[in-house]
């Protein structure tokens, strides 16, 4: 009789559980995470994508976007080439090299418009002594340097700028900088280096607190003319063809992130869209808000590939004689499924 009783109570204490688990404590769906690496943080090119999280873009979309930061785009794309993340923010430029080594990494969107936001800046101390990008001979260079495999897309924009003017590369000593403010003033201010290589909002920043002064700014169309493919695509969004294949949804939830905050952008002041980052620091809102108003064609119109800035990229590579000039070959460095194209 106490071994019944025992099972029935039992059988009683169950009932509310196996109904819970039923009914009332169903697990809700997991949340789908796509990470992506970029260089960083504050590198402005990429503003787009620091965007979708804050602007609830990626949620709208029933995902959340993850971001990790990387001293180079070059660091960013290996670390995604290996399986770290399912995307990367880098210099376009790189691409064809990264191909003509045999890594399977392919373009998904462009992130640039058409201007170049390059400046080199020179410690405030060689004002005077340095007056011309042909007094950097036997000077030393910070900038985001890549790795054994590869140079980063910004030390070959450098090259070619010094190339423009006379100076060749192996003219001046190249030392290694993070791509972010703190990096870049301790490397000028610390007198590391006599000069930096940068884009905005980078350069605004030195020059307001005093560490540097603009020496060549490549928004000077002559300046930019002096450049064989100034006018080639900048940086973009990168995946594996292997992730691709497996989940073309994944690679479509992230082009249709940037579209969304790319449309938004175009919609709003420059003061608007850096509120929107929450950026801590004063001078660095007032640096990226003042870079954005004096480089108002940075970012493409829409998520859609550019045809002859495509194109231009081969003129790039190859006035840098890099071997991948040779191999270019749009077809296999983008798939355009999603984004799009125009002329």
């Amino acid at each position: 009789m106490a071994q019944t009783r025992r099972r029935f109570l039992g059988s009683l204490l169950s009932l509310p559980l196996a109904g819970a688990v039923g009914h009332g404590l169903a697990q809700p769906p997991a949340t789908t995470f796509l990470r992506l690496n970029i260089p960083g943080p504050g590198s402005l090119p990429f503003t787009p994508l620091e965007l979708v999280h804050p602007l609830g873009i990626d949620r709208t979309l029933g995902v959340e976007l993850l971001i990790r930061y990387f001293p180079s785009g070059v660091q960013a794309l290996e670390d995604m080439l290996i399986g770290n993340a399912d995307f990367a923010g880098l210099g376009f430029a790189v691409l064809p090299r990264m191909r003509a080594k045999g890594q399977d990494v392919v373009a998904i969107a462009p992130l640039s418009g058409t201007t170049p936001p390059f400046s080199l800046v020179v410690h405030t101390a060689l004002r005077g002594k340095i007056r011309s990008l042909a007094d950097l001979r036997g000077r030393s260079v910070g900038v985001p340097l890549g790795s054994v495999k590869s140079k980063t897309y910004l030390q070959s924009m450098a090259e070619l700028m010094l190339i423009g003017s006379g100076v060749q590369p192996e003219e001046v000593r190249w030392v290694g900088t993070g791509q972010n403010v703190e990096g870049l003033v301790g490397a000028l201010a610390g007198e590391v280096v006599d000069a930096v290589f940068c884009e905005e909002p980078f350069s605004a920043a030195l020059v307001r607190r005093g560490t540097g002064f603009v020496l060549a700014d490549l928004r000077n169309e002559k300046l930019a003319g002096s450049v064989p493919g100034a006018g080639h695509l900048r940086a973009m969004i990168a995946t594996r063809g292997k992730l691709i294949v497996q989940d073309p949804h994944r690679v479509a939830l992230m082009v249709q992130m940037l579209r969304r905050a790319l449309a938004w952008m175009h919609q709003q002041k420059p003061e608007s869209i850096i509120a929107r980052l929450k950026v801590g620091d004063d001078q660095d809102r007032d640096d990226r808000i003042a870079a954005l108003k004096h480089s108002p064609g940075m970012f493409p119109p829409d998520a859609r590939f550019s045809r002859t800035q495509v194109e231009a990229t081969r003129a790039f590579l190859r006035a840098g004689n890099d071997p991948a000039a040779d191999t270019f070959d749009a077809s296999q460095l983008i798939n355009d499924t999603w984004a799009g194209s125009r002329p």
